[in-house]
């Protein structure tokens, strides 16, 4: 992997790791001003404290197909999850999956989650979204944005992250994650603030890890063994990168 990973989006570049000259960059036509490093706070989405406003959604899976919905007049002020997904990895995967599906496994007092998509070509997402669906697996109301990549103007969320993730109660922002490289770890954290919300034990990294990859051997590292199959794949067939801005990479 190259030792720096470039967000080009709105002319801003996130710098992860290594050591970048003003040359290097001037050399791929960037601004030095223009860096942003990892370490340095990365803002999307309402912030705590900040109201909801509305979120129109095309619905994809099951009863919602075809059909719009809004998850903030859904979620009715109750403990609300929401991921949001500006583009997608593997560990973005994982996470999306695990800490959804432990909103959703806890029924007292009553919580709501959902994810919504972000693109702009809403068709393309769709296939995507469909096609994918089983590996993919996920348990909760899936939505792409009627605003395209963006998402409302009014959420103020930013594509250079892979995935925002807010937490909220009574239709108010209490915590926001804005993940530019998800990892379980992450995970751990939205999951013990959501539970913190319900006045719940939080989940250990083992059990978000179960969670979101059931029926699986994991390394220490939190990702699927080395050449563990995933359970849908066909016989001897290796895992393949899930990048949702990838055509070319089929995630069943």
């Amino acid at each position: 992997m190259p030792a720096f990973e470039r967000r080009l989006s709105r002319r801003r570049v996130f710098i992860c790791q290594g050591i970048i000259t003003a040359s290097m960059l001037m050399a791929f036509g960037l601004n030095p001003g223009s860096i942003a490093y990892c370490d340095d706070p990365v803002f999307s989405g309402p912030q705590p404290g900040e109201k909801l406003t509305e979120l129109k959604l095309q619905g994809v899976y099951d009863d919602l197909a075809g059909k719009e919905f809004d998850p903030i007049a859904d979620a009715k002020g109750k403990p609300t999850l929401l991921v949001f997904v500006h583009k997608l990895t593997r560990p973005g995967l994982g996470l999306a999956r695990g800490v959804t599906d432990y909103a959703k496994s806890l029924d007292e007092p009553q919580s709501f989650a959902a994810v919504a998509w972000l693109d702009d070509d809403k068709a393309n997402a769709e296939q995507f979204l469909t096609r994918v669906r089983k590996s993919l697996n996920l348990k909760v109301p899936v939505g792409i944005s009627v605003d395209g990549g963006e998402g409302p103007g009014s959420y103020g969320l930013n594509r250079n992250v892979e995935l925002t993730v807010l937490i909220a109660k009574d239709n108010k922002v209490v915590a926001n994650f804005a993940l530019i490289q998800p990892s379980m770890s992450d995970g751990v954290a939205i999951a013990g603030a959501f539970a913190k919300l319900l006045d719940k034990q939080p989940p250990t990294m083992e059990e978000l890890q179960k969670i979101a990859y059931p029926g699986r051997a994991m390394d220490m590292r939190g990702r699927p063994a080395r050449g563990q199959a995933r359970p849908d794949a066909n016989p001897g067939e290796r895992e393949k990168p899930a990048a949702k801005e990838d055509a070319s990479a089929d995630a069943e």
